[in-house]
């Protein structure tokens, strides 16, 4: 009998970022559950340093504005 491999799975799981209480989704890890996890994960993870990295050195926008309960 022919042996089949394992079916592989792709999960994504939520990303969300919490400063002192200010929260951003700021994306989704998916991971290939056929493939090793942590280096999958540390990728996304580097994906998301580079992200706040270029929006930290983006000059800030003067038209924004921010409510007091995080809304906007």
């Amino acid at each position: 009998m022919a042996h089949t491999p394992p079916l592989s799975a792709v999960v994504r799981l939520p990303v969300r970022l919490d400063v002192a209480g200010h929260v951003a989704r700021v994306g989704t890890i998916t991971l290939d559950t056929g493939k090793p996890t942590w280096p999958q994960v540390a990728d996304a993870l580097r994906q998301v340093a580079d992200a706040l990295v270029a929006a930290a050195d983006s000059p800030p926008d003067d038209e924004q504005e921010v409510s007091t309960d995080g809304t906007s």
